[in-house]
């Protein structure tokens, strides 16, 4: 899916994870910067994910709501978090730290929500911290997947963030 955005010329994209075991609901949303009309006239053939996920939406008493404007689109996928058909969330931070090393020209801004906690990263708050230092040198890539997997343990064991 996010691909998808970036193969139609996204150069914005938000990723946002709403985890509330608590309210047991769990929230997805991507938006991108993809207008209606830039949407509505591509020959890309969509991605094979949408309907997937519509799937396990509808299975885990969820739904799955994609909306499109002149300013971008979203894509906002929620369904119970205690439901046994609901598929583990797997591992973020090597799938965010993927995403943002594979497109570096888009601006990826992370946020993740754990009862009411969050961790919030973005290609703009890394390269700030990188001072300077290309994104393609070696010792990035683990560097960056170490610091989200610290932040996201954090707010998942209740702890305050720095």
């Amino acid at each position: 899916m996010v691909y998808d955005c970036v193969e139609l010329g996204a150069d914005k994209l938000i990723i946002e994870i709403d985890e509330e075991p608590f309210n047991d609901l769990l929230t997805v949303t991507i938006t991108n910067n993809i207008n209606r009309q830039t949407a509505h006239n591509s020959s890309h053939k969509p991605s094979s994910v949408i309907p997937l996920l519509r799937q396990v939406c509808d299975r885990c008493e969820g739904r799955l709501v994609i909306d499109h404007t002149d300013s971008g689109s979203r894509l906002t996928a929620s369904m119970r978090y205690s439901h046994a058909d609901r598929p583990p969330m797997g591992s973020m931070p090597g799938l965010i730290q993927e995403i943002i090393m594979s497109e570096p020209h888009v601006d990826i801004s992370y946020t993740h929500r754990y009862n009411g906690r969050e961790y919030r990263i973005s290609t703009l708050i890394i390269h700030s911290m990188l001072d300077g230092v290309p994104m393609d040198t070696p010792s990035v890539s683990p560097w960056m997947k170490e610091m989200i997997g610290e932040g996201l343990a954090r707010i998942m064991q209740g702890k305050d963030l720095p």
